[in-house]
């Protein structure tokens, strides 16, 4: 069964425009279903015909070495003559073609009612080696694993309908900085919502583990999805031969989300030196494992400026790394769990558009994110804890007092509630809302 993701709405209003476009994100993420996915909207909602839409992988070698060889030509193999419409070609698996970007600025000038779409794993191939010969002819999206709301879409239609309910009011403030009005008090679907939340923070969000019918089937998915990582992505696009370092380094990374990154630990630990492991942490970077947060200042006297946090942008990956699927109720590190899981809502809807960093003092007050929106800020923090009246932490008073910005956020266990402190409105919103 194939099932709906919220990323068609991003890309459908540029489907009849000119330009190419690039979908890229990590393995295992659902690109080559999304793909399906657009050739159904192509042929079912926009009309064209079948033999308009191609759809090829240069994971097929055969077929990329045509490519390579003769790329004009390679295209024109699949035009149907004397067509008067626009010719569709999806392409899996980009990142593999040699000068792949020079070969798509040949077509793009020379061929024309053509519309090529491209996925890829790696950032470093799609936006370094492609980007820079097709500036202003591509344009480049996002896809990563499962949100909340499509994890509820596999699981529980019913607390689905509520998300999608309560979601559409929180995204006005979270994205656009507009005033929203929320409920007041404890949520009536808090029981069915967390435990919903908690197993999405545990599992991940890659499709295949969501849709899974066994904790012993999504183990071994998890696995793979490393081994291949490393297989494909590591040692045959980046030519990465320290795959142990690596490793050890990505265990040690997924025991430190939230904290600060202090890169003495990291080269003892990964036994790399500062070069190599700026090299390995870029590469993690750039093939969507990890994220970095850098820290939000004014006063360089007082704030930190430097040293960024590390995030991983799919939980499920995270755990396997730690060997550790147990319940949040069992955990040490569920503060951390809960903080990753919204770094990476915050980065799917701000991506490619606004900012996110942290916020802290030399003296120890810190706010888990700050969200650039427009011409202000939104300081955002987790408190993943029952409330029973609003109340704000001396750190969020804190930048509220220095920053006097018009909304702050606490995102709570079970609460919906508003404050106001100095002219800042602070809203209280459960985190499975977001």
């Amino acid at each position: 069964m194939i099932y709906s993701r919220d990323f068609s709405k991003s890309i459908e209003p540029f489907i009849k425009r000119r330009e190419f476009i690039a979908i890229i994100g990590p393995r295992q993420s659902g690109k080559t279903t999304f793909l399906g996915i657009l050739r159904n909207y192509l042929n079912q909602t926009m009309g064209i015909q079948d033999e308009l839409i191609k759809t090829v992988t240069f994971e097929n070698r055969k077929l990329l070495a045509q490519f390579e060889s003769d790329p004009v030509s390679f295209i024109h193999s699949y035009i149907p003559k004397h067509h008067s419409h626009n010719f569709y070609l999806m392409i899996d698996e980009f990142q593999y073609a040699v000068d792949g970007g020079q070969k798509l600025k040949l077509i793009y000038d020379t061929i024309r009612r053509v519309k090529i779409f491209i996925t890829g794993s790696s950032s470093l191939d799609i936006k370094a080696r492609v980007g820079k010969f097709m500036v202003g002819r591509i344009l480049t999206f996002y896809l990563y694993p499962f949100n909340f709301r499509e994890f509820l879409s596999v699981q529980d239609n019913r607390l689905e309908r509520i998300y999608n309910e309560n979601n559409e009011n929180v995204l006005k403030l979270l994205c656009n900085g507009e005033s929203i009005k929320i409920k007041k008090g404890k949520d009536i679907f808090a029981g069915e919502m967390i435990k919903q939340y908690e197993e999405f923070c545990i599992w991940g969000g890659y499709p295949a583990v969501v849709i899974a019918d066994s904790e012993k089937v999504r183990k071994k998915l998890l696995t793979d999805i490393y081994n291949n990582y490393v297989l494909k992505d590591i040692k045959t696009l980046l030519e990465l031969a320290t795959e142990r370092n690596l490793f050890m380094l990505s265990q040690y990374l997924a025991t430190q989300i939230g904290n600060l990154v202090v890169y003495q630990n990291l080269s003892q630990v990964s036994a790399l030196d500062y070069r190599k492991l700026k090299k390995h942490l870029n590469i993690l970077k750039e093939t969507y494992i990890c994220q970095e947060v850098k820290p939000f200042f004014k006063n360089r006297q007082k704030e930190l400026t430097k040293n960024p946090k590390i995030y991983f942008n799919d939980m499920g990956f995270r755990n396997n790394l730690m060997e550790n699927f147990n319940s949040l109720a069992q955990r040490t590190d569920a503060g951390a769990v809960i903080e990753n899981a919204v770094f990476i809502r915050l980065n799917q809807l701000y991506q490619g558009v606004e900012k996110i960093n942290f916020w802290r003092t030399k003296s120890g007050a810190e706010v888990d994110f700050v969200a650039h929106l427009k011409n202000t800020v939104l300081p955002i923090e987790v408190k993943y804890s029952h409330f029973d009246i609003e109340k704000i932490s001396r750190s969020l008073a804190s930048f509220i007092d220095l920053y006097k910005t018009k909304y702050a956020v606490v995102l709570t266990k079970n609460y919906w509630g508003s404050m106001t402190k100095n002219k800042t409105k602070i809203l209280f919103i459960p985190v499975y809302y977001v």
